[in-house]
């Protein structure tokens, strides 16, 4: 639920209570005001008909069809009835009348003055039918309850224009934040011109985006500066090993140790330049040497660069490429060749002992790379294995950056990497762009 949904229920909660409250109050005000009103009016009622009243000699004013009365004359000590309606003892009783259509009565007495009577005192009580007051009682609630209906869709209404009129400034924050695409770019929140909650709320905003820009960039500043520094040292050790491998005087015992050596300083090389290029900007337009790549034949040269792990992992890889096809990629090979050694490395490392890697390289609208291993897991996530420094298996070797290093190239190069873990069986899928745009 939305925070304008919230506001406009809390409000209408509160108004709902308090004009509920408020409003039964003045009901009741106003439904005691007519019952006084209406036995007010009968009160002079039956005063004009006591005013009728003679002891002696008796004389009684009579009522109507409707009305019910009684007169009673006391003296001396005791009292003696004159006159009563039929039906009267009924109504005095339950405040109804008998009979197939029952009405409700209400009573009212008035006696004579001393004037009047000086003898004794004559009483009479008259009963009258309150359907109109009842009707009118009735009436005021009905109009109460639509009222207050109508007031609370108004007050519902006009609650969600004002919270939408005074969360537009939120609104504007939000709108604004998400057009920051990245946090190397310098632009800011506008702050608003009312130096209230929301002025504050901007400008807390806009520090802390200036103080994870400096954070990224003191990061990639390290990372370039870092590639840079080991770049040169590991261009002189890979230069020392070639020319000792290449020397034939060299003992042939040593050369394998040599050649697994010089493979991991190309190793450490190759992740040097991810490194320096996954370190510079998103928004800054990345160096591509594009050329006609053969697929297949970039494959294998991965497969011979990697068949020293997979001997010491126990692993067999097999290779299955398309030879129906001779369609080359237009791409930048050496990403290209990172991304696929990534993959690999990566299948070879967390395959089950003794299992087969599968490599597939196939052709349709474009080339397609499938790698897929065995593994001892059943399952996993893997919007977790894109992300850097995160690692399936904590007990292998590696450092987490493998598959995001892969997806980060991929983008790069324009094309798709697709993960799947299900069955015992991890596969990563390459798709690659016929052009790069």
């Amino acid at each position: 639920m939305s925070l304008r949904s919230r506001i406009v229920l809390a409000v209408t909660a509160v108004f709902a209570g308090v004009s509920l409250l408020a409003g039964w109050l003045m009901l009741n005000h106003a439904e005691k005001s007519l019952q006084v009103a209406f036995d007010r009016a009968t009160q002079t009622r039956a005063s004009w008909l006591l005013s009728l009243v003679s002891v002696d000699p008796v004389i009684l004013p009579l009522p109507t069809e409707r009305e019910r009365m009684q007169v009673v004359y006391h003296a001396y000590g005791r009292q003696r009835e004159l006159f009563h309606s039929p039906g009267f003892s009924d109504i005095s009783r339950s405040g109804r009348a008998k009979g197939s259509r029952p009405h409700s009565y209400r009573a009212i007495t008035a006696q004579t003055s001393t004037e009047q009577a000086p003898d004794g005192l004559i009483t009479l009580t008259l009963a009258v039918p309150d359907m109109s007051l009842r009707q009118d009682i009735n009436q005021l609630r009905w109009v109460f309850s639509l009222g207050w209906l109508l007031s609370l869709g108004l007050a519902f209404g006009a609650g969600y224009i004002v919270a939408g009129w005074l969360l537009r400034p939120i609104q504007s924050i939000v709108d604004q934040a998400n057009a920051i695409s990245n946090a190397t770019t310098s632009s800011q929140i506008t702050l608003p011109k009312s130096r209230d909650e929301l002025y504050q709320l901007t400008d807390t905003l806009n520090r802390m985006l200036e103080r994870i820009r400096e954070n990224v960039d003191l990061q990639r500043n390290f990372f370039g500066a870092a590639a840079h520094e080991l770049r040169t040292p590991l261009t002189i050790m890979k230069t020392g090993l070639e020319v000792t491998i290449g020397n034939e005087q060299l003992d042939r015992t040593v050369k394998p140790f040599l050649a697994s050596q010089l493979d991991e300083v190309s190793r450490l090389a190759r992740l040097l330049d991810e490194f320096l290029t996954l370190s510079r900007p998103e928004d800054t337009k990345q160096a591509l040497k594009l050329s006609d790549v053969s697929v297949p034949a970039l494959v294998s040269r991965c497969l011979t660069q990697l068949t020293s792990l997979s001997t010491d992992y126990e692993v067999n890889v097999q290779f299955e490429p398309d030879d129906s096809s001779q369609e080359s990629v237009l791409t930048d090979a050496v990403k290209l060749e990172h991304i696929v050694l990534n993959l690999i490395e990566n299948a070879i490392k967390y395959a089950a002992g003794g299992t087969n890697v599968l490599v597939q390289a196939t052709y349709s609208t474009g080339w397609i790379i499938k790698v897929q291993n065995q593994t001892i897991r059943k399952s996993g996530s893997t919007l977790d294995l894109l992300q850097p420094y995160f690692r399936a298996d904590p007990l292998k070797e590696g450092h987490g950056l493998g598959l995001w290093i892969s997806h980060r190239l991929t983008m790069l190069l324009g094309g798709e990497l697709h993960l799947d873990w299900q069955d015992f069986t991890f596969t990563s899928e390459l798709i690659l762009p016929g052009t790069i745009n």
